[in-house]
C-alpha cells in the first residue's frame, strides 16, 4: 500500500468517525426535546391513579366495600386512551425521531408491564393485591432511571431512587394504608414533575412561535 493510499484510508476513517459522533450527537437533542412532550401523560395518570388510591383508601375506611378492582377496570383504560390520543396529536404537531419513539418505549413497555401486574396477576391469584403498588413503583423507578439518562437530566434520573424507597417501603405496608401512601408518591414523583417538564414544553413552544 502506498503512502498516499495509507493517508487518504486514514482520512476516510477520521471522516467516518465524526459523522458519526454528529449523528449520534444529533440523537441525543433530538432525546432531550422529545421527552418533554410526554408532561401530560404524566400528569393524567397521576391524577388517575391518586383517584384510585385514595377513593380506595377512603371507601374503605368508611366501611364501603365492594370489589375495588371495578375502581381500576375503569381508571385504567381512561388512561390508555388517553396516552394514545395524546400521542397521536404530538404526532400531528412535531415529527416522529428515533430518540422519541426510544422515549415512548421506555414508557410504554412500563404501562404494559404495570396494567399486567395490576390485572392479570391478582385475577390469577398469583399476586397479592398489596404487592402491585410496591411492583409498580420498581418499575417506575426504573423506568425515570433510564428516562434520565438517554436524555441526561440528572433531576428526571434521580426520580427513581424516591420510587425505589417507596417501593421498598410498601413491600413491608401490608394495611390500607399503603394506597395513601402510594398516593403521595405519585403527587411528589410523578404530578410535580409532570408540571415541571409540561411548563418547560410551553415555554419552548412559546419561544418557537
Amino acid at each position: 500500500m502506498s503512502e498516499n493510499n495509507f493517508l487518504n484510508g486514514d482520512s476516510m476513517n477520521e471522516k467516518t468517525a465524526l459523522e458519526e459522533l454528529q449523528f449520534i450527537r444529533k440523537i441525543i437533542e433530538e432525546t432531550k426535546k422529545a421527552v418533554i412532550y410526554n408532561g401530560k401523560d404524566y400528569i393524567f395518570w397521576s391524577i388517575l391513579v391518586m383517584v384510585g388510591m385514595l377513593s380506595t383508601y377512603i371507601f374503605h375506611m368508611r366501611g364501603v366495600h365492594f370489589n375495588y378492582f371495578w375502581i381500576w377496570a375503569v381508571l385504567i383504560p381512561i388512561g390508555w386512551i388517553f396516552s394514545i390520543y395524546n400521542r397521536i396529536k404530538l404526532k400531528e404537531k412535531h415529527p416522529s425521531t428515533y430518540s422519541g419513539k426510544l422515549i415512548g418505549a421506555v414508557w410504554g413497555a412500563a404501562g404494559i408491564a404495570m396494567t399486567i401486574v395490576g390485572f392479570i396477576g391478582p385475577v390469577k391469584g398469583t399476586i397479592n393485591y398489596m404487592a402491585i403498588s410496591p411492583i409498580a413503583c420498581i418499575i417506575m423507578g426504573s423506568a425515570y432511571f433510564v428516562s434520565g439518562k438517554i436524555v441526561e437530566v440528572k433531576w428526571l434520573g434521580n426520580l427513581s431512587f424516591g420510587w425505589w424507597i417507596g417501593g421498598i417501603i410498601l413491600f413491608f405496608v401490608t394495611s390500607i394504608h399503603s394506597f395513601l401512601i402510594m398516593a403521595l408518591l405519585m403527587f411528589f414523583f410523578q404530578t410535580l414533575p409532570g408540571i415541571i417538564i409540561y411548563k418547560k414544553y410551553k415555554q419552548t413552544m412559546t419561544a418557537k412561535a
